[in-house]
């Protein structure tokens, strides 16, 4: 009888591992995710971390290390991490979820729903508060930091009820877990009941979460990590805080599979439907018209001309990331057991790797006039080309804006203009971005991206996430030319277009394959990556700047002792 039984429990595990670790093509680039985060983790002395990733149906998760490292305990999978402000964005989605059920009205003041708190010299918003615009402070002390005894919703509020508020809502984006606090008594007011049990019972159990929960030390919570810091470089145990002031800004725990599943249950419209998504991943902006790179719970960035989402957490215990790109729709799930490490590094390199194309690598001269130049250029490739790959359209038909978007970019890439005032134009060209002046760099961008992706197709569209914006810059002066066409009004000047052209062969040569997915770690051998940059950077007026990586790098080895 047992013999029977074990038989299909044999082939229901067998399925159940295909299904999670298909065949795919991604072999060789995880190959490499999982040499960086071995060769990371020694460096910074990380007793675990674990990884998920996910593109299409394709699902890889793994642990690497130790999630106890007293009683030798590997992490796993599906090891339990506290989240930290990971939590942001499920709090965001159950406010969102509640909108649509008719239960809140995002316009709404938080005394409806929340009448303890008291009211301001100016009303609170639900809709605000998502942003991060609502004037809610954060933490502003270090006993709330570092609370050791559990409170519950109404406890929680009180820490902050009495603060008065950092700015108008709707002005100033100021981020704040005490103002996701709020929300979380919001999405209690609404539904009457506790946070907890209307995430588990809406959000989590739905979308196959099994291993989501709340944090709390007195519940058994099945393979819970433990956390640790670095103390005069040494490991030591974390100091106990207790999560539950921090509950709907920072105090669930979930593992790296039950990361993957939420946006995966995001994306397939499962929970929320796709408007109230689109929302979500929409950067909000200030009433003076400034965008904020923050929508409804997540960060809102492009990244090297991708559309992206992210979130970071960073308490006691735990450092987490949850990346989403949506059109090429891959997610990254990260955690680690050790305070003090850079999860974004974690993210963006795994990221990277997959895509293989440069991130957030940006061109350098040295000269001060053209990096600022090419500034201009890098914000019109990424937020152009961001808006493109999330529409699949320019951002605008009408000629008179198109004839404003050229004319601001020419005026703040014009040498003269730069030379006479280059701080008043370094904030200038940063406002090329903003709704204020009317988003010309979005409205460039993508109306340049339109032009060549109509010319080149989808093949040779790709292309320009690999090799960034002096090509993306350059093709398009080329189509212009070669068509003839084009109206005085969407041309750039002379001047611009020949530094453009002289810069292409030197930024050509030195972002190739062996620069293009180059990481330059804590881990990395000096003397190897300067004779690679030497070799690769020798006699060029401009090339890729990987000053960040190196600061990075150097910061991670002074931390761990190991930098004179």
């Amino acid at each position: 009888m047992v013999k029977r039984r074990f038989i299909p429990i044999l082939f229901f595990l067998f399925f159940l591992f295909i299904s999670l670790y298909p065949q795919t093509n991604l072999s060789d680039q995880i190959k490499d995710v999982e040499a960086f985060i071995k060769n990371q983790m020694e460096v910074e002395k990380i007793p675990g971390i674990a990884l998920g990733i996910m593109k299409g149906e394709f699902i890889w998760a793994k642990g690497f290390g130790f999630s106890d490292l007293e009683n030798k305990i590997p992490m796993k999978e599906n090891s339990s991490f506290r989240l930290a402000s990971v939590t942001k964005p499920m709090t965001a989605t159950a406010i969102l979820q509640l909108a649509e059920k008719g239960k809140i009205n995002l316009n709404d003041e938080v005394q409806k729903y929340v009448p303890y708190f008291p009211r301001k010299n100016y009303p609170v918003i639900i809709r605000y508060l998502l942003g991060h615009l609502g004037g809610i402070t954060h933490y502003k002390s270090y006993d709330e930091l570092h609370i050791k005894l559990p409170k519950d919703t109404r406890e929680a509020i009180e820490i902050f009820a009495n603060y008065d508020l950092v700015a108008e809502p709707g002005t100033v984006y100021h981020y704040s877990s005490y103002g996701y606090n709020l929300l979380g008594a919001v999405i209690e007011g609404a539904s009457k009941t506790s946070y907890g049990k209307y995430m588990e019972e809406n959000i989590w159990k739905p979308l196959g979460m099994t291993n989501t929960c709340m944090d709390s030390q007195e519940e058994i919570i099945p393979n819970r990590v433990k956390g640790y810091r670095i103390v005069e470089g040494e490991i030591k145990n974390s100091e106990f805080v207790d999560m539950s002031s921090r509950f709907a800004g920072g105090g669930t725990r979930s593992t790296v599979v039950d990361l993957l599943k939420f946006v995966k249950g995001l994306k397939d419209g499962k929970i929320i439907s796709k408007g109230a998504l689109e929302k979500m991943f929409t950067s909000m902006t200030t009433k003076e018209g400034e965008i904020t790179n923050y929508g409804y719970g997540w960060f809102v960035r492009p990244l090297n001309g991708h559309f992206f989402v992210y979130h970071t957490g960073s308490q006691q215990e735990t450092r987490t990331f949850l990346g989403y790109l949506p059109e090429k729709d891959i997610v990254v799930s990260f955690a680690c057991n050790l305070e003090g490490v850079n999860p974004s590094l974690y993210g963006l390199r795994v990221i990277q790797i997959i895509l293989g194309e440069p991130v957030n690598i940006n061109p350098y001269t040295g000269d001060p006039f053209d990096d600022l130049i090419l500034n201009s250029m890098t914000l019109v490739f990424n937020y152009g080309m961001s808006y493109f790959e999330r529409y699949g359209k320019a951002l605008t038909e009408n000629k008179k804006e198109m004839e404003d978007s050229f004319s601001f970019f020419k005026k703040v890439t014009d040498r003269e203009f730069i030379s006479k005032n280059p701080a008043k134009a370094r904030k200038e060209l940063l406002e090329g971005i903003h709704p204020k002046v009317g988003e010309p760099f979005q409205k460039l961008g993508s109306f340049m991206a339109q032009k060549l992706k109509n010319r080149f197709g989808e093949k040779g569209f790709d292309y320009y996430h690999k090799n960034g914006a002096i090509t993306f810059f350059s093709d398009y002066i080329n189509l212009e030319r070669e068509e003839g066409s084009f109206p005085p009004e969407y041309k750039f000047s002379k001047e611009f277009e020949n530094k453009v052209k002289s810069w292409e062969p030197d930024w050509l040569k030195t972002l190739n394959d062996s620069t293009r997915t180059l990481f330059i770690g804590a881990f990395s051998e000096p003397e190897g990556f300067k004779k690679n940059l030497w070799k690769n950077f020798s006699g060029a007026k401009i090339y890729p700047d990987f000053s960040s990586q190196i600061w990075e790098a150097v910061r991670i080895l002074y931390l761990n002792g190991k930098y004179d």
